[in-house]
């Protein structure tokens, strides 16, 4: 029996031609994508809105004693609240159910094409490989077509929404935020290196292991008949060692860039904090402000961070 076929890890980072190809299968959708991508972007907007009405709130309802200010505000965080998380409820619902739809077409065309393939084909290319071309990496892709391509939009509009945010409420402040953006755009460049080396490796060692489960569990009366069964078991001990290790990368990489980003945040509060907390000692920032900042700083890392999660999923 011949060894299972290697296969290597080939292609660019990056296919704009593949991703185009790949994006074509969202065209008989796309009028569903479109009202997934308003969703996202409502949800977006509604989440800078709580900071500044907790500022409002501050500042115009308990620093003037103001209760019926409070009530109204209290009521506005409330119903955006309500809101958001109606919104996301129908959101997680319709971006599933557009990726289930066009994993079952994108699926059910590569085993139509498989069909008209000639024997010399699948004599050259092992059926485990091929059962993971169908299964697993065509799954993979449902986190593309469900959230990546969505997400991505909701994610840019929100931090362009919350930038204008705190722009408009202090400009100050606001470059003081994004003094760390060197500092998170270098960690970012890391990760999305390490991490798509990882996630490649990883799918490249899925379908060798079931190209040689596949080849060894038919040829199984032949193993046994040579006594090739620690000699069979070793080789596959390795493949499996490989995979392992490759998933024990990528956490590790995830391990450190989540707190990073963390890191960087916190470094932002604080800087907030020393400037923004020096001129509310002086009378010229209100503490509303300076709380609604520190808000938004929290928020703004978040689509950044996903941000660089979806990237990942564009390379692998």
């Amino acid at each position: 029996m011949e060894p299972y076929h290697e296969e290597e890890v080939i292609g660019k980072a990056y296919d704009s031609r593949l991703m185009r190809r790949l994006l074509r299968y969202l065209h008989p959708y796309r009028v569903h994508v479109v009202l997934a991508i308003l969703l996202n972007i409502f949800i977006a907007a509604l989440g800078p809105l709580r900071p500044y009405l907790t500022k409002l709130a501050i500042d115009d309802g308990i620093a003037r004693k103001d209760f019926h200010e409070l009530l109204l505000v209290s009521i506005g965080i409330l119903s955006t609240l309500a809101l958001q998380a109606a919104a996301q409820f129908l959101n997680s619902y319709y971006t599933q159910w557009i990726g289930q739809r066009v994993i079952l077409d994108l699926r059910m065309e590569v085993f139509e094409h498989l069909h008209r393939l000639s024997v010399r084909f699948f004599d050259r290319n092992p059926v485990g490989r091929l059962v993971t071309r169908v299964t697993n990496d065509i799954e993979a892709l449902n986190d593309l077509f469900s959230s990546g391509i969505v997400m991505v939009f909701t994610d840019v509009f929100t931090i362009v929404w919350i930038l204008t945010f705190m722009g408009i409420i202090n400009i100050e402040l606001t470059l003081v935020t994004i003094s760390v953006f060197p500092l998170l755009f270098y960690a970012t460049f890391l990760f999305r290196k390490k991490v798509r080396e990882s996630y490649r490796a990883i799918r490249v060692l899925i379908a060798r292991i079931n190209a040689f489960m596949q080849e060894h569990i038919v040829g199984m009366p032949i193993v046994q008949l040579f006594t090739q069964e620690a000699k069979t078991y070793q080789a596959f001990d390795e493949i499996n060692a490989n995979h392992r290790d490759a998933n024990i990368r990528s956490i590790f990489y995830y391990a450190i860039f989540y707190p990073s980003v963390e890191l960087i945040s916190a470094i932002a509060a604080g800087l907030i904090i020393w400037y923004g907390g020096g001129h509310a000692l002086e009378g010229s920032i209100t503490a509303g402000v300076l709380v609604s900042f520190l808000q938004y700083t929290e928020m703004f890392f978040r689509p950044i961070r996903d941000l660089s999660d979806k990237y990942n999923i564009l390379q692998t």
